[in-house]
């Protein structure tokens, strides 16, 4: 009896320390997720949301890059990356860019950019990828997640900052004001507003928030999330924009 109950108490330690490992292991393997997943997870949550657009922006600054010499030799190696890509080259007094459509799919369109500033003795140069489309089902994100982090090892010397957007619909039939929506999307992704700009017909609102890691300086503040929300009046559609840690598409 002794035996079975001994027995019994091993068991039951073991799966206490495994549920332990399982929970505490949980907010790791959500931090290891791309951001626009994370956004996109938690806007079809939302009842009254409807997502439209989405886009990735990758960037990386080049600090071995000194001249325009130098940010060719880059886009020369990209270029034997993708021999496919067409690439066009525009320049003048004060810069230099490259940039090449990789894929112009229905459901995304990805494209690289070399661009350097010519206006320092120094060139500043930067490398930047962008995927973008309208489709984030579950199962076309699968694959998309492959793509992306396929691509960004491939472009990429070392760590690129990564810019997540992804614009919508509120799909409510009770006409809101603005700062309802705008305390709506704050809760959902559990921020805390830092600072507003407030407009008849639009919205933009800095926060932070500990769903993600990455943050910039913003007047000495840190921050991780932009909203932008814009009505088009009585009757007309309420958009919104989501992005972090800034949005970088047009809104």
């Amino acid at each position: 009896m002794n035996k079975k109950r001994t027995a019994f108490y091993i068991v039951l330690i073991i799966l206490v320390g495994l549920a332990a490992v399982t929970f505490g292991n949980n907010p790791i393997i959500a931090k290891k997720q791309l951001d626009l997943f994370i956004i996109n997870g938690i806007l079809q949550k939302e009842e009254d949301v409807n997502v439209t657009e989405w886009s990735l922006h990758a960037r990386e600054k080049m600090g071995n890059v000194k001249s325009l010499s130098d940010a060719k030799a880059v886009l020369a190696e990209l270029q034997e990356k993708y021999p496919d890509a067409k690439w066009t080259e525009t320049e003048s007094s004060s810069s230099w860019q490259a940039k090449a459509l990789l894929s112009a799919e229905g459901n995304k369109e990805e494209s690289i950019t070399v661009t350097a500033s010519l206006t320092t003795q120094t060139a500043q140069s930067y490398v930047i990828y962008e995927m973008k489309g309208k489709e984030l089902s579950d199962q076309f994100s699968k694959k998309l997640k492959k793509d992306i982090e396929e691509k960004v090892s491939a472009i990429f010397r070392g760590k690129p900052t990564i810019f997540s957007c992804i614009k919508g619909e509120f799909n409510d039939k009770i006409s809101r004001s603005l700062p309802y929506y705008v305390n709506h999307l704050l809760d959902a992704f559990q921020a805390k507003q830092i600072e507003a700009l407030e407009e008849d017909d639009f919205v933009s609102a800095s926060a932070i928030t500990s769903i993600f890691d990455e943050k910039i300086q913003d007047n000495d503040k840190a921050m991780n999330l932009q909203l932008g929300i814009r009505t088009q009046g009585m009757g007309g559609k309420t958009t919104f924009v989501v992005g972090t840690p800034i949005i970088t598409i047009e809104y």
